[in-house]
């Protein structure tokens, strides 16, 4: 190799050396930033997971709260042997939970539940039909309550 091919080579290394080095720089700042935005992201979407899963465990225990106070009245309700000024009570206070906290957290075979109960609790007023029948609603009640909290678990 001659002298002066020698100092092509080293112009060459030279003017392409720097290059080189600065490609290298800008790809790792790519890269960085990359990875920052990456991480970024995925701390953006573990914590819209979590927001959405502390959401479904407050509803759903309002969900178990609100059952429970219903079939805790329905069973009221449906011990009840006579229309007296307990039961018109227990009356109200399921007509309050059913118009009030119910509407938020039921699902459609509790709601079909809870219309079929109250439309029961007035026959039963009217003198149309039995405690007997009253009591069976309200198991049915109570079972659809369970079944819908079972279903909707987040636990």
């Amino acid at each position: 190799m001659t002298e002066e091919r020698k100092r092509v080579w080293d112009v060459w290394f030279g003017v392409l050396g720097p290059i080189i080095t600065v490609a290298g720089i800008l790809v790792g700042v790519w890269q960085f930033n990359t990875g920052e935005r990456n991480r970024v992201e995925l701390a953006n979407r573990l914590l819209r997971e979590k927001d959405t899963i502390e959401f479904k465990r407050k509803l759903w225990l309002d969900r178990v709260t609100t059952y429970r106070s219903i079939a805790e009245l329905a069973g009221g309700i449906a011990a009840s042997e006579k229309k007296d000024k307990d039961f018109l009570a227990l009356v109200q206070k399921f007509r309050a939970s059913y118009w009030g906290l119910m509407i938020l957290v039921e699902d459609l075979e509790v709601r079909k539940q809870m219309v079929n109960f109250w439309a029961d609790i007035h026959n039963f007023e009217e003198g149309w039909t039995d405690a007997n029948t009253l009591k069976v609603r309200a198991q049915q009640l109570g079972e659809a309550c369970r079944a819908s909290i079972e279903r909707g678990s987040v636990l």
